[in-house]
């Protein structure tokens, strides 16, 4: 890729251990590490004329966010589910039903696009045809840790082929530039007790990360306090299924010593705010920071809360929080995105997430032309409360620049959102056909 420079940004954001903030500087790329920060023409000398060069002036330069939890094929479905409740029953797996590869990778290369431009490097995916899903990720050119969903039972795939599919997904795809493969079991009311324990084990003996919903609805809480004896969050833990190669999406339907098990368990547990604000469930991210626990954010299915701009989940997190707690001292801006970039980042086990010698280079420039983010005082507030997707002008993944100008450099994305329009509409006629009661439940005389 040769050398890159990002030149002049008005602010980096370096995100160190140390929460150093540079002015007017300048940032060195050879192949996708960065190698030196300082002035333009201090880097030229020492390390000659640059291939490429990204203008830093009027923008801050920081590392680039890691959604640790998503389904962006379901931007397939965006508007079918915002006021619909019991959606995953209801909705999601009876659309689901009427998936196929093509389709998911069109939904996929949509979510994806939307993604990267919300200033997301790295989304930790987990959802069915996941060769589809890695394809289509691999062309917008953002990193991806997924997993091929697996569930025995009442999910729109289930069985011993899902099982073969998913671990096939983990041969296939280890070694990959940008994707990192992991096992996917459902949640624990969709897997077996034995699959859950096979597959567990299958993480530990290869050293692969284990993805799952847990605690997620009060359904799959009933479910497997009836048929186990045990809430969910203790059900996985007496599996030995909790631990530090293991991100737990929700946690939300738990008791006080369930918070405290799963902070102390080293496991990720990956909050998604807009989709908990949307729907009216609680949720307990403050609680799981303050025990000292990994947290991270997810942006959900693009359905649930009809986009995946980054920077509104961030913002979501704290307000949601201080309504909870009715104080304005939960986290400060800098807490937020030091979460999503060095802290996610260090759990998954990349050399990234801040802006160092070193580093890997996935960074994100946003406009700061926008009335929204001026005066330009406090970097770290007008990023986390006022900034916006629309905001994002470039995006440099693994040291290539994808998106610049607002705009991707290696996909069409009129063609791009052509065939996910085109695609979606053909599976909403397909699932209606298949299950006519989901024509009232969405109220599909009112979208087409």
């Amino acid at each position: 890729m040769g050398l890159v420079v990002v030149r002049d940004a008005e602010a980096v954001l370096t995100m160190d251990s140390a929460g150093t903030v540079l002015r007017r500087q300048s940032i060195l790329i050879q192949d996708n590490r960065i190698v030196a920060i300082g002035d333009y023409g201090s880097l030229v000398s020492g390390f000659g004329s640059p291939d490429e060069v990204v203008d830093g002036r009027g923008k801050v330069v920081l590392p680039g966010f890691y959604d640790m939890h998503t389904h962006v094929a379901m931007a397939g479905f965006r508007g079918l589910a915002s006021d619909v409740g019991d959606v995953i029953y209801r909705v999601f797996w009876p659309l689901e039903r009427s998936l196929d590869g093509d389709t998911v990778y069109r939904f996929a290369l949509l979510g994806g696009l939307e993604a990267v431009k919300s200033g997301v490097v790295l989304v930790a995916d987990h959802y069915f045809f996941m060769d589809h899903v890695a394809r289509a990720l691999s062309e917008v050119g953002v990193r991806g840790l997924l997993g091929h969903t697996y569930m025995d039972r009442d999910g729109p795939f289930t069985g011993e082929r899902e099982l073969r599919a998913g671990l096939e997904f983990v041969d296939r795809w280890s070694g990959h530039e940008l994707v990192v493969p992991v096992l996917a079991p459902h949640a624990p009311d969709t897997v077996t007790r034995e699959n859950l324990r096979y597959l567990g084990e299958l993480a530990r003996e290869r050293n692969l990360f284990l993805h799952m919903h847990l605690a997620q609805t009060l359904r799959e809480f009933r479910v497997v306090r009836e048929e186990t004896g045990y809430t969910p969050v203790r059900y996985v833990e007496r599996l030995g299924l909790l631990g530090r190669r293991t991100i737990v999406a929700h946690a939300n339907y738990v008791d006080e010593n369930e918070k405290a098990l799963l902070a102390h368990s080293g496991s990720l547990v990956v909050q998604c705010p807009s989709t908990y604000m949307l729907s009216g469930t609680p949720f307990h991210a403050y609680d799981y920071w303050q025990l000292g626990g990994n947290v991270a954010v997810g942006t959900d299915a693009p359905c649930y809360n009809d986009n995946s701009d980054f920077f509104e989940e961030m913002r979501l997190l704290v307000y949601g929080q201080r309504v909870k707690f009715e104080r304005s001292s939960v986290w400060r801006a800098y807490d937020l995105l030091e979460m999503v970039t060095r802290q996610s980042a260090r759990f998954v086990g990349l050399d990234g997430g801040y802006i160092g010698r070193g580093a890997l280079a996935d960074l994100v420039l946003v406009d700061l032309s926008s009335v929204r983010l001026r005066p330009f005082l406090n970097p770290y507030a007008n990023l986390v409360y006022a900034t916006s997707s629309g905001d994002v002008d470039t995006v440099i993944v693994n040291g290539r620049v994808v998106v610049r100008g607002k705009r991707h450099l290696f996909l069409d994305e009129e063609r791009v959102v052509n065939q996910a329009e085109a695609a979606s509409r053909i599976l909403l006629r397909r699932a209606l056909d298949e299950d006519p009661e989901l024509e009232r439940i969405i109220g599909v005389d009112k979208v087409i």
